[in-house]
């Protein structure tokens, strides 16, 4: 990718959302973080560089599936990584085309998983 990553997390949950941000800083991302589904596609509708959507699936408004189909309409191409507690979240997250992770989140799981999503070598 030649430079740092740039991630778009959604999480309505403000603390999961810092907690993520920062484990994601620490790990050599840029970190941009909306709270909902709408902020996230204003987001994705800018000029601002996104190289990966992370998101939680179970919020608010817009869920994170329904937030992964619009985001590769406003970016094709835009790969999504959805983070879920619930089976059923898994099953959605597939059919979608996007990679599902579970809850907790672990660091070395994330790792990997950002580094499949985009085609980098793992920053731990």
């Amino acid at each position: 990718m030649g430079s740092t990553a740039v991630i778009l997390l959604v999480d309505d949950e403000p603390t999961s959302r810092q907690l993520m941000a920062a484990l994601l800083s620490e790990m050599g991302y840029a970190v941009t973080s909306a709270a909902s589904g709408d902020e996230a596609m204003r987001f994705l509708q800018s000029e601002e560089a996104c190289h990966l959507l992370l998101s939680d699936v179970v919020m608010p408004g817009m869920s994170g599936v329904e937030l992964a189909r619009r985001s590769r309409e406003a970016r094709p191409g835009l790969r999504a990584v959805l983070v879920t507690g619930k089976a059923e979240g898994w099953r959605t997250a597939l059919e979608e085309g996007a990679l599902a992770m579970s809850k907790p989140v672990d660091r070395e799981r994330l790792a990997n998983v950002l580094a499949d999503a985009l085609g980098t070598p793992a920053m731990r």
